[in-house]
């Protein structure tokens, strides 16, 4: 028994110092194939053709000169736009537009108002608040903007100076319905009547 032992801790022994014995030659021969690491615009070629990356520098757009017309990419001509109400406008530069609109609830089928808000660039700082604007998307102005004033459509006030007052729109509608006929009377034998007696 005790020979069997001896020649199975021997045999593990042995088997594990040939085991590195054969790694060191194959781990030297692999050394040996592999050429020298070539600089890195010889990696760049040696490279396959579907995996070659290409570096682009970003160039600025030229600017056009005076009297020809600014060329827009297609990215600018697909820019999104919004209307809305002008909610704040105390801070420089920037204005906050409240945009609403109407969606239906898809499992009880009402109409739901949302209403959504944008800080917008304002360079000149036209709008004020309660303005009617059209904004429109663009580069990163700060970490909350990326839109910017395009036009202010109506000033705040402009609408309801502009609508008819109900006044006139109730004198309207009674000389259409013919109603002011109707309810004034007929003065030509009364007037001849006072006639008559003041006469007398």
């Amino acid at each position: 028994m005790a020979e069997k032992t001896e020649k199975k801790t021997a045999a593990k022994t042995t088997t594990r110092a040939k085991a590195p014995a054969k790694a060191a030659p194959a781990r030297a021969a692999s050394a040996a194939k592999a050429p020298a690491k070539p600089p890195a615009k010889a990696a760049v070629a040696a490279r396959p053709v579907g995996k070659r990356t290409v570096a682009r520098k970003r160039v600025a757009p030229a600017q056009a000169a005076v009297g020809e017309k600014e060329q827009f990419t297609w990215r600018r001509l697909r820019r999104k736009t919004k209307v809305g109400v002008v909610v704040s406008a105390k801070m420089a530069k920037t204005i906050v537009v409240e945009v609403g609109r109407f969606r239906e609830h898809p499992l009880y089928k009402k109409m739901i108002r949302l209403r959504k808000r944008f800080a917008a660039h304002d360079e000149k700082g036209e709008a004020k608040a309660g303005d009617l604007v059209r904004i429109q998307e663009s580069r990163p102005f700060s970490a909350t903007k990326r839109w910017r004033l395009v036009e202010v459509i109506s000033r705040a006030g402009e609408a309801g100076a502009a609508a008819p007052r109900v006044a006139d729109i109730e004198k309207a509608l009674e000389e259409q319905e013919g109603v002011t006929e109707i309810l004034t009377p007929e003065r030509g034998e009364d007037e001849q009547e006072t006639e008559e007696k003041a006469e007398e």
